[in-house]
């Protein structure tokens, strides 16, 4: 279950110049003469003043930005023992700021200003065993370094906590727990907090579902800055949960929601043109919004694009471009995508086909837990494409798909009932699959249903 979505750095930067930048000063403002007083009381061995001077230095205010001049004064200050200054010292390792990215020293820092009782540093140390970042993951080690930065009133520390206990990381899943620790961090103005009170509510979790409780959370953490908070309401109007379901509505909520940054809300927009939802069709615009959401890292932007050019909408039908953006959003861990490039093998669509290599993409997206292609590898094994023609398999497989929520894997166990294709044959069987694929809207079982009818095969006690 999403918590938080974290993205880890992969690449060693290189050390970042000191930047010509000097902060312009607000009306009755003097950086200047705040610098020189700084100076005086560092020269008189104050460490807040030498931290305060790394703060000038490292902000770029009153002085050209420069990372190693803030550096200088945060390591004087942290050699008075100054948490404050250790803990920024850090910070610069961390995000590579006039260095390269060094973990392992960020993580040195953070040790000994969480020694000296800075609960920031403690946050900071269980994150990063959260993470694993720049130490094996660990997240009962993440668990009591949160706890030991919430005892010191740490908001972030708080709502991590809320993670861990919603996601069973390092803890027995526990959703009480979590409301517990995101209401204490929501007490703090936390906006992720108060989102995630907001999800609990809206999926039912250690709550009553409760769309209207879920909105009102939703609002707050809106109003506490939340971009993502943004694209979820927009997901309560335009699926009409505790509103009435209106599209222009979630259009006004996703447009928020991107012009924040938030590259979900900017596919939801992209979605709303591409399906002529609350707006007029429009495949540009749809594009357009998916381009912005790709450009941030965003595999649904990527795999929106990837269908208008598989589909050709409003572009001309592109199979290898469709290919192309497939492969970037399954790389970026979209098991929808997996799946489509399954398909395409499947289909010989700009590759050659190959079902041995489309039933490889239905499995990685299968282990994602994508239903749709756990239909498909069931397909596969039915019709002994790339594989032994084999009807258990073939069942496995949809039982699969219709527990993940597959009408399709749904209906094709119905077929194979209805057939006795690895089974004994069960009419009643065949029909009580049918019937909840038709309940789902599969039009295909409707009709089957109806063809069990004709055929005088439709009601209880009727011979099989």
């Amino acid at each position: 279950m999403l918590g938080r979505i974290v993205v880890v750095a992969g690449l060693l930067f290189a050390p970042l110049p000191a930047l010509a930048v000097e902060t312009a000063p607000t009306e009755g403002q003097d950086y200047a003469a705040a610098k020189g007083w700084y100076e005086k009381a560092a020269a008189a061995g104050d460490a807040t003043a030498m931290h305060k001077l790394g703060l000038l230095y490292e902000e770029g205010q009153g002085v050209a930005q420069d990372y190693a001049a803030a550096r200088g004064w945060y390591e004087k200050a942290a050699a008075k023992g100054l948490a404050e200054s250790m803990y920024n010292l850090g910070i610069l390792d961390e995000f590579g700021r006039g260095v390269a990215h060094d973990y392992a020293a960020a993580k040195g820092w953070y040790d000994k200003a969480a020694a000296a009782g800075d609960a920031d540093a403690m946050q900071k140390l269980g994150y990063f065993y959260d993470v694993g970042q720049g130490v094996p993951q660990d997240y009962a080690a993440a668990r009591g370094w949160y706890e030991k930065a919430a005892a010191g009133g740490s908001a972030s520390a708080m709502n991590n906590l809320g993670v861990l206990y919603e996601n069973g990381q390092g803890v027995k899943q526990d959703y009480a727990g979590a409301k517990t620790w995101y209401e204490k961090a929501a007490a703090a103005d936390t906006a992720d907090a108060m989102r995630s009170i907001g999800r609990l509510y809206l999926n039912g979790l250690g709550v009553t579902q409760d769309y209207a409780a879920a909105k009102g959370w939703f609002e707050k953490a809106v109003s506490a800055g939340s971009a993502e908070a943004m694209n979820d309401l927009g997901l309560l109007y335009e699926d009409g949960q505790g509103v009435a379901k209106d599209d222009a509505a979630a259009k006004g909520w996703y447009e928020k929601g991107a012009e924040a940054g938030n590259p979900f809300a900017m596919t939801n927009l992209g979605s709303l043109y591409e399906n002529g939802q609350g707006v007029k069709q429009d495949y540009a615009t749809a594009k357009l919004w998916y381009e912005k959401a790709a450009a941030a890292d965003n595999p649904d932007g990527m795999r929106g694009l990837g269908l208008l050019y598989g589909n050709g909408r409003g572009v001309t039908q592109d199979y290898a471009t469709a290919k192309l953006w497939y492969d970037k959003a399954a790389n970026a861990g979209s098991a929808f995508a997996m799946n489509d490039l399954g398909i395409l093998y499947d289909n010989g669509q700009g590759v050659k086909q190959d079902y041995a290599t489309a039933k490889l993409w239905y499995e990685k997206a299968a282990a994602a837990g994508n239903a749709q292609s756990m239909y498909n590898l069931g397909a596969l094994y039915e019709n002994g494409q790339g594989v032994k023609k084999d009807y258990g398999s073939a069942k496995l497989w949809y039982e699969r798909a219709a527990d993940a929520g597959s009408p399709e894997g749904m209906s094709a166990l119905g077929t194979l009932y209805a057939e006795g294709w690895g089974v004994t044959r069960d009419r009643s069987a065949a029909k009580l699959w049918y019937e909840k694929a038709a309940a789902l809207g599969d039009t295909g079982a409707m009709q089957k249903i109806a063809a069990l009818f004709e055929k005088g095969r439709g009601k209880a006690g009727a011979k099989r």
